[in-house]
């Protein structure tokens, strides 16, 4: 999830955001800060100064989905929002148990943990708090469930932390103790950490960790933050962030991972091993399709939301390009990336008249709602739009038109993740209401 270049597009533009108060205030700080010396980097400043208050576009007391004049080039898909479960303030993940649906862990911004039983009457049981730090786009981010996790109990974590004076973002495996019956009772012990990565900044975090069908821990990093990739980390091969990794977990090892030995890069000396393709922005969700593609969406800057597929030693733009438009110089940008390869095109995206910053999304496996089968489903967190996209077949990735994407609508919440269980059904978190929602098919 990132928001702070929407605010500062917003600023420039003198027109009102999905953010409230902080502006002029932040705005004072960094100018001040730039106007004197030993005040630290004005940038950090600046982003600290912002107000972490986030207001969803309509009356959420309606949840009636809305649909714009572009709408009306698209067909529709009309589905319902059915709460299953709430008291879950500034949801950032949602994750199920492998081979159960009754039952889901919820993750939230200041570090704490619950599992929940959806569509039960029962409050959400708070299973563990993590120390984290929650500046900006700080905070627990991302959790995954171990494949096994039925018999093992491990669960992967991607949380911020200050250490010695520095921002982290902390990959740690812990053990659940009862992952027979998650919604009952169980906690979290044996924190082991598998990596521990500095942001220069409290934005592009990113966050999520998924298991592939391969077995593999994938974890995304954004660029590290500020704005325009200043430390230009989007296509260097020497750091980890601004890349898709792609690492095993080794529970009972002396290392807590090793490098798998078909990463694209375990050869390359330029390359971090763990670097499974590079070029992202801030990859705020992504998830893996029945085919076993990664389907990755990539906040952009000022421009373009991007859908991406990506693959094993893909290069996928930024900061040369964002989406399908150069960045990096605006007019007559490079074709290729870091190490000679083609940049990679997203697969679809959708600019600021729609919305300001996508979340990933699932391809729909469920049987509720018949036209969305087989269809990625992902919205965008400031305007609570929601699409859904027949995805090209392998080997055959190109740019989907806009026309051809299925509008859900425009709900009055901050879409800030999705979540799907084991029959396929996909669920909505709502980052201001502190509720989740299943996607139904309308009355």
């Amino acid at each position: 999830m990132q928001v702070l270049d929407h605010v500062f597009s917003e600023i420039r533009s003198a027109t009102r955001g999905a953010r409230r108060g902080g502006w002029s205030a932040a705005l004072l700080v960094g100018l001040c800060c730039l106007s004197v010396s030993n005040c630290g980097d004005p940038r950090q400043l600046l982003i600290s100064a912002f107000s972490s208050e986030y207001v969803a576009e309509g009356n959420p007391s309606t949840l009636a989905p809305v649909f714009s004049e572009k709408d009306s080039q698209r067909a529709r898909i009309n589905v319902r929002f059915t709460e299953v479960a709430t008291d879950l303030p500034m949801i950032t993940d949602i994750q199920f148990p492998p081979g159960r649906h009754d039952s889901m862990f919820v993750a939230v911004k200041s570090g704490a943990l619950y599992v929940s039983a959806p569509g039960q009457k029962a409050k959400p049981r708070l299973v563990a708090e993590l120390p984290v730090t929650t500046e900006s786009e700080q905070g627990l981010l991302g959790v995954a469930l171990h494949p096994q996790f039925r018999t093992n109990g491990l669960m992967y974590f991607n949380y911020t932390v200050e250490k010695g004076g520095r921002d982290l973002s902390r990959i740690s495996e812990f053990k659940f103790t009862n992952p027979g019956s998650p919604a009952r009772k169980g906690e979290l012990t044996s924190e082991r950490i598998l990596m521990e990565v500095e942001q220069p900044y409290q934005n592009h975090n990113a966050g999520q960790l998924a298991f592939g069908p391969d077995g593999m821990l994938y974890i995304g990093w954004g660029d590290g933050g500020w704005r325009e990739d200043p430390k230009r980390h989007g296509q260097k091969t020497s750091t980890l962030l601004g890349a898709m990794l792609r690492i095993d977990p080794r529970p009972a090892a002396k290392s807590p991972y090793r490098i798998p030995a078909d990463n694209p890069f375990v050869d390359a000396k330029s390359y971090r091993p763990e670097i499974y393709a590079i070029g992202l922005r801030n990859p705020w969700r992504y998830s893996f399709g029945p085919r076993g593609r990664l389907i990755v969406a990539d906040v952009g800057q000022d421009l373009l939301e991007e859908v991406s597929i990506v693959k094993a030693g893909g290069n996928y733009g930024w900061d040369l390009r964002e989406g399908s438009a150069c960045h990096r110089p605006k007019e007559k940008c490079a074709s290729v990336g870091a190490g000679g390869e083609a940049l990679i095109a997203p697969v679809y995206e959708y600019g600021r008249s729609e919305g300001r910053s996508i979340t990933g999304g699932y391809v729909y496996t469920g049987s509720r709602i018949r036209g969305l089968k087989n269809r990625y489903v992902f919205g965008d967190f400031v305007t609570g739009r929601i699409w859904a996209i027949t995805l090209p077949a392998p080997g055959k990735e190109k740019l989907i038109p806009a026309g051809e994407s299925v509008a859900l609508g425009k709900w009055p919440v901050l879409l800030s993740t999705f979540g799907q269980d084991t029959r396929g059904e996909i669920y909505v978190g709502d980052f201001g209401g502190g509720k989740i929602f299943r996607l139904d098919p309308a009355r």
